[in-house]
């Protein structure tokens, strides 16, 4: 062992941590909604920030205990954990009140390093605690300890110690690097994580309120403006209600012997639960024309099965199942068939009553989306852009491309493009709204504020990418009377064919908005 090991004093993480404390506040982060970088962009890999907040402050901490922890740390440990055991009882998830409250009474119990070192952990299981992470006494008692520790152990004066994450992903490990005292660097392959990191390590930081501010004027700005250029395409009901969401369904022909029927592909036919009764949708069969029609209705969802099941479809005309196979290959034909799904039924909402109401589409209805494709191919034809008004990057096919996991799925029914994945309503909408982003941007360009309106324009961005998620052909309706509604499209990490598909108004908050 050389000389330099032999005076290593081992950090508070190499002989012991709070594990089963840390772990109970780790899952309760995960139903934390307001506030939390989860909820700033979709991650797949996303490390709960009470581990990490744990981990780095039980990395950069000696253990006081060994016998070549700096005495220079043991003091600056034992002053701010007398402090603390004064101020304990005053704050939120002060799981070790009673640890701290006999040390309050007794300070010289902290003379002994190892109940030194229990109160640092005691310190570190309840700063892991969602409602403690932003709390100034909690962040200023750990960067004092940090910034002690870094000293202590040779740090030069006026430095912090610098934790490095090569592979940062979600962000989650240098944003708590920060946030207990240290210096964060950050980096990564994909492009998303890189731009999470910028905006939670760097502009956050930076600009602050002012950012949170002005992301919230534009916001509006952006709102306002995206609903007069779009309102015609998603008109209220005569009675006042707002359409929250429409539910369409892929088709496909009947290949019945003599029928030809149109068949909507629809997975069940349960639209809502309401206790003992639920509103259903019933398939109407005229066996003369061969066509097929709805109606909603009240009843017991005792077995609701639509039309299609394990990827065959059964003809309610003349019950003949046409299999998986040749389902597939007419979808393909069609590329997915999401351009021609047939509008099934409407969600619609009144600010004077409780709850949804449930309707079949209408003539208006259909006209709208209609209109909204017109409109789109008129943009199209006068867009000059250098990228496609519309996503027409090709999907990477299983076979040929390493980068196709969890894609096979879509591009089995003949779904080619991005584009494709959307209604030509859905296409517009998004367009418009990242049109208008860009329109924000240009009111920051070539002054000195020119950085801060890309921070602006990024987590606008970000604001899009969340609607993006609910506003595609792979979103499913929930009829849970709890739910939102509208499922996203990213609820796996894949990206599943929808048979019938749920599509929101961007405008709402009930729904998909």
């Amino acid at each position: 062992m050389s000389k330099q090991e032999a005076v290593y004093p081992k950090r508070l993480i190499e002989v012991d941590l709070p594990i089963a404390r840390i772990s109970t506040h780790a899952r309760r982060e995960k139903s934390i909604r307001h506030g939390h970088i989860s909820t700033l962009h979709i991650w797949w890999a996303r490390r709960p920030l009470a581990a990490c907040r744990a981990v780095i402050c039980a990395a950069l901490w000696p253990d006081p205990a060994d016998p070549h922890c700096p005495d220079a740390f043991r003091d600056t440990a034992r002053r701010l954990m007398e402090s603390w055991a004064a101020e304990q009882g005053k704050f939120q998830g002060a799981e070790s009140f009673p640890r701290f409250l006999q040390i309050q009474q007794k300070p010289k119990l902290l003379e002994d390093n190892r109940t030194l070192r229990q109160a640092l952990l005691d310190f570190i299981a309840d700063f892991a605690n969602w409602d403690n992470s932003t709390v100034p006494a909690y962040l200023e008692t750990s960067r004092a300890l940090t910034q002690s520790a870094h000293e202590a152990l040779g740090g030069a004066p006026g430095t912090r110690p610098l934790v490095v994450d090569p592979f940062a992903g979600g962000g989650s490990i240098p944003l708590e690097g920060l946030r207990t005292g240290a210096d964060s660097f950050a980096s990564d392959l994909n492009p998303i994580s890189v731009l999470l990191n910028k905006v939670v390590l760097e502009y956050i930081p930076k600009y602050g309120r002012r950012l949170a501010d002005e992301v919230r004027k534009w916001g509006v700005w952006i709102q306002r403006e995206a609903e007069k250029e779009l309102a015609e395409f998603y008109p209220k009901d005569a009675d006042g209600a707002t359409p929250i969401a429409y539910l369409w369904a892929r088709t496909i022909r009947c290949e019945g012997p003599g029928c030809g029927a149109e068949v909507p592909l629809i997975r069940s036919l349960l639209l809502a639960r309401k206790g003992a009764r639920s509103v259903i949708l019933d398939l109407l069969s005229d066996k003369h024309a061969k066509k097929i029609g709805f109606r909603v209705s009240e009843g017991v969802a005792t077995g609701t099965p639509g039309t299609i099941r394990k990827g065959s479809s059964t003809c309610p005309v003349c019950g003949y199942t046409t299999p998986n196979k040749r389902v597939r290959a007419q979808l393909a034909e069609r590329r997915g068939g999401a351009a021609d799904a047939t509008l099934i039924a409407v969600v619609t909402s009144k600010l004077s009553e409780l709850g949804r109401s449930y309707r079949i589409a209408t003539e208006s209805d259909i006209s709208a989306a209609t209109r909204a494709h017109e409109e789109l191919k008129r943009r199209e034809q006068e867009h000059g852009g250098t990228i496609s008004l519309v996503p027409d990057e090709g999907i990477p096919h299983e076979r040929p491309s390493p980068n196709a996991r969890g894609l096979s799925a879509v591009t089995r029914m003949g779904v080619s493009t991005f584009g494709d994945l959307f209604t030509r309503r859905q296409s517009l909408t998004l367009s418009t709204f990242a049109r208008l982003i860009g329109e924000v941007r240009q009111q920051f360009a070539g002054n000195a504020t020119d950085e801060f309106g890309q921070a602006v324009q990024t987590i606008l961005a970000f604001g899009l990418d969340r609607l993006v998620d609910r506003s595609s052909t792979l979103c499913r309706w929930d009829p849970t009377p709890t739910a939102s509604g509208i499922i996203n499209t990213f609820s796996r990490q894949a990206l599943p064919i929808m048979w019938d598909f749920a599509e929101g108004t961007p405008f709402e908050n009930k729904s998909g908005g």
